[in-house]
């Protein structure tokens, strides 16, 4: 499963984040962490994920908003092209698993993906405080519901500060096949609870499909 970080942190932080889940999920998921490859400026205060320093793109010049409509991506095109060689150079991957702007980089790249506008070949998804870019130049990736036929799972923190609950389901309709948990937490993945038991059940189920069981 390729795995990608959210805005402001990089690969290592991630992974080191996510101790929890990659031990909850050991036995079922070989995880490979890649960096973004846009360095981020330090003294330009963003909003977004505490972290290291990288981003997917920039709603402006130098920095991202999730919430700011613009007609700015800048950068995106490079990541576009650093997951397609991590793909090939590292995969072939059966998942992807993005977290804050590394889950809306994932939607699209799934969108490109059933476009056949990127050489990747995921099976399925996860999209964690997930949301739609709001770059009118993202706005051909979800021209019309259900675009995204891969299947997916979608964790929404309900007292997530940083991408609301409300933002978060915005991209809900895009997806055709998705299960999407909700946890009473903020902006991270939970590794207790409902919501551990049911994304480890999603990938019991994606395990068995690729073994064909």
């Amino acid at each position: 499963v390729l795995c990608l970080h959210g805005y402001r942190q990089d690969a290592a932080a991630f992974k080191s984040k996510l101790g929890g889940f990659r031990k909850a999920t050991k036995s079922l998921l070989d995880l490979v962490f890649i960096d973004a490859p846009h360095l981020i400026e330090n003294d330009i205060h963003c909003e977004g994920d505490n972290g290291g320093g990288r981003g997917w793109w920039f709603s402006s010049e130098k920095a991202f908003s999730a919430r700011e409509y613009t007609d700015t991506c800048r950068g995106f095109e490079e990541s576009v092209k650093a997951i397609e060689q991590a793909c090939s150079l590292e995969g072939p991957f059966d998942g992807i698993l993005g977290f804050s702007q590394g889950a809306a980089m994932t939607a699209m790249i799934l969108s490109l993906q059933c476009l056949k506008k990127v050489e990747c070949s995921f099976k399925f998804g996860v999209l964690v405080a997930g949301f739609r870019s709001r770059s009118s130049a993202h706005d051909h990736l979800f021209a019309k519901e259900g675009v995204i036929d891969v299947p997916t799972l979608h964790i929404v923190g309900e007292t997530d500060a940083i991408i609301p609950r409300a933002q978060a389901v915005e991209i809900l309709p895009f997806f055709v096949s998705l299960i999407v948990l909700y946890h009473p937490g903020g902006h991270f993945l939970p590794t207790s609870g409902q919501c551990k038991t049911d994304y480890l059940d999603f990938f019991k189920q994606m395990a068995s499909t690729r073994n064909g069981t």
